[in-house]
């Protein structure tokens, strides 16, 4: 009787009314036909590689676009790679588009063997970087056909293998260059590992601003109208929405709170989306932070995020080094009683650990002018500093009343 009960629970949910028509458009991967108020980022970027369509001869055209978080890097490129297979498609021209984020493929390597096996059918297993090169270049020439790949996140790899991926097809002669590249990265991970060899191989730079409020409530009214049923979610709610992303400049941001807004409208039972709603979605939503993340670490760690988020919060400043954060650290040690700062190489720990859960991001690049080495730059996820201060002591604060 219980396991019939579950089941009618289950199925009367899977089945029952819902306030989405499609809650998938507002899923981080979903591509929507339309991209409101990127227009002129999508021309800058089709008006570069308007010669793979125009001009003859072989050549490779490499751009960066560079931006916080939820700004529409990823999207303004994939949108743009989509159409410019389509165009190319109209005028007997080939070209493919691959996006690859650098979370999931981390060395040149990984890309360059799954292109091969996953795109071209062609089995990479045992061979060198160079031998799976010399493949590709065959099999592009075969075809008569050009390569568009996209580096999301591409800081992760570092200056050295995004221009080892740039430098590929001229290995076998700059008359052979078929593969272009599209390079997306935040703005300060973008500086960090900007070298000089790097910046003479970019034809382009496109600096994607963050969003005001008019801006995201556009966006947002289109993606609502994508998501919900019609008369679901007023436009003064949607305004609502605007105003709390507008404090990140980040459309990412609005649109998990309309997800889990919707989200709770189901669970509830209600047929609309309140003022009520927005405000608990929006306790649960950074898009930078998931809720959860912070309970998992340690004090210590906690005392590192801590102090790093105390020095990223000062004025001009948007990263810092393990040195510089490793102060602010032991001076956040002294103010909790019983807790003495470890060592620099145990705080260098637990900055990995930060860094591994996503609440900060590390880039390698130049000393700066003049001086020889490299180190690593610390950052935010573009969190704002006084938001993660705010919920780490929040947790101090717990710890202290059991």
């Amino acid at each position: 009787m219980f396991a019939l009960e579950e089941e009618d629970l289950v199925e009367k949910i899977l089945l029952g009314a819902s306030v989405f028509r499609d809650e998938r458009s507002l899923f981080p991967e979903f591509l929507p036909q339309k991209l409101p108020r990127r227009e002129e980022e999508i021309s800058r970027l089709a008006t570069d590689f308007r010669p793979l369509i125009q001009k003859k001869g072989s050549f490779a055209i490499n751009i960066a676009i560079t931006g916080t978080a939820g700004v529409g890097k990823t999207a303004v490129a994939r949108y743009c790679g989509t159409h410019i297979e389509n165009a190319a498609k109209k005028k007997n021209i080939a070209i493919k588009f691959i996006l690859y984020n650098a979370h999931t493929f981390r060395t040149k390597t990984s890309i360059l063997r799954n292109l091969l096996t996953d795109h071209f059918n062609v089995t990479a297993r045992g061979f060198s970087d160079e031998e799976i090169l010399g493949m590709l270049v065959k099999r592009l020439e075969k075809d008569d056909m050009r390569l568009i790949i996209a580096l999301d996140e591409a800081n992760l790899l570092g200056s050295e293998e995004i221009l080892s991926i740039i430098h590929a097809s001229e290995v076998f002669g700059i008359e052979r260059s078929r593969i272009s590249t599209i390079i997306i990265c935040r703005r300060t991970e973008w500086r960090a590992i900007l070298n000089a060899p790097l910046s003479g191989h970019i034809h382009d730079q496109i600096n994607v601003p963050g969003y005001t409020k008019d801006e995201l409530f556009d966006i947002l009214s289109y993606r609502a109208q994508l998501a919900f049923n019609s008369g679901v979610i007023s436009e003064d709610i949607i305004d609502m929405v605007a105003e709390i992303a507008s404090q990140t400049q980040n459309a990412r941001h609005g649109i998990e709170i309309l997800l889990r807004s919707g989200k709770m409208a189901d669970y509830e039972h209600f047929n609309e989306i309140n003022a009520e709603l927005v405000r608990k979605a929006k306790v649960g939503v950074y898009p930078e932070l998931r809720p959860d993340v912070l309970d998992d670490l340690n004090d210590h760690e906690l005392l590192a995020a801590l102090g790093l988020a105390r020095r990223l919060k000062h004025h001009g400043i948007t990263a810092t080094t393990i040195n510089e954060a490793y102060k602010y650290y032991q001076i956040a040690c002294e103010e909790r009683e019983g807790i003495k700062a470890q060592s620099l190489s145990a705080f260098r720990k637990y900055v990995h650990r930060l860094d591994s859960v996503g609440i900060i991001g590390k880039a390698v690049g130049p000393l700066g002018r003049g001086r020889r080495g490299r180190r690593a730059r610390i950052t935010l996820y573009d969190l704002p500093a006084t938001v993660l201060e705010e919920r780490v002591l929040k947790i101090f604060e717990l710890h202290n009343k059991k």
